[in-house]
């Protein structure tokens, strides 16, 4: 369930209304040799997709370090959709497209395609599966109280912003951060808690990053995790302090500046206290919600 220490606000939206999801974005990846090329370059396995399936992947660079999240989902058709939370698709697409030579792929950002959100209130969990209508797509987001289903629509649905913070709130506490262009290449999939979500491989074939990811996980040396914090004036590459020493760095923060999510060294007490310009930051553990 949510901590109320961590999650300073009410889920107090009507059942069944969907609103607008600002920032993310839709690419389409198809061809003959599009699962192929995935494979080869996400660090999820691709090849356990089956149609109607979807998952937590990435992109990494050589180093290991995360250049892009999103979602893929395989379609009933064989094509894929890869749908970012945040970042800048045509930047993405363009570093992809020099890594597919003479293969059959295409990739394109679909922008006749909108993304919404629906929170259905408290409920059991739903399976994370896709669906596919006529002109939408649905992604049933598991988690353990709140029932949430990310819609990928021809249709343009209103905008909430307070409806929108929740969703991003939800996402941040069951550790799926909005990565923004300052953060990119800076984190591996370990640091941001990524294996919680299953958001990577550790059996598949070579990938950017493989060998630095294995090698953390098999040796351990993974010193820092993601944990949720709430203070003040909380921004995006914002330092944390314990003291005079540097604890961390702020990944991810909700508009307000009062919640948000920090690479901080692991283990980390629930309770710690930490600081930063605006005063005190409260570390909290990330939770499935």
């Amino acid at each position: 369930m949510l901590n109320p220490i961590a999650m300073p606000f009410k889920l107090n939206l009507r059942p069944a209304r969907e609103f607008a999801l600002p920032g993310h974005a839709v690419i389409g990846v198809d061809g003959l040799d599009a699962p192929v090329f995935l494979q080869s370059q996400c660090m999820n396995d691709v090849n356990a997709l089956t149609p109607g399936a979807w998952q937590y992947n990435g992109w990494l660079n050589p180093q290991g370090r995360v250049l892009a999240l999103f979602y893929l989902a395989r379609l009933a058709s064989g094509a894929y959709l890869m749908i970012l939370p945040a970042g800048d698709p045509a930047a993405l697409i363009d570093s992809l497209r020099r890594f597919v030579f003479r293969a059959k792929v295409r990739l394109q950002h679909i922008e006749e395609w909108h993304v919404c959100g629906e929170i259905a209130g408290d409920g059991t969990a739903r399976p994370d599966v896709l669906s596919e209508d006529a002109d939408r797509h649905h992604l049933n987001i598991p988690g353990q109280r709140w029932q949430r289903t990310l819609h990928v629509s021809t249709r343009r649905f209103a905008p909430d912003a307070d409806a929108a913070e929740v969703w991003h709130a939800l996402d941040m506490a069951i550790g799926w951060p909005w990565l923004h262009a300052e953060q990119l290449g800076r984190w591996t999939p370990q640091m941001l808690g990524l294996q919680r979500l299953s958001a990577f491989s550790l059996k598949k074939g070579c990938y950017p990053g493989q060998e630095i990811v294995a090698r953390t996980h098999y040796l351990g040396k993974s010193k820092r995790d993601l944990f949720t914090v709430r203070g003040t004036g909380l921004r995006a590459g914002q330092l944390l302090h314990a003291g005079a020493q540097e604890a961390g760095t702020v990944v991810d923060a909700a508009a307000g500046g009062d919640w948000g999510v920090a690479v901080l060294p692991a283990p980390m007490e629930a309770a710690a206290e930490l600081s930063n310009q605006a005063g005190r930051v409260d570390v909290v553990a990330i939770e499935i919600c």
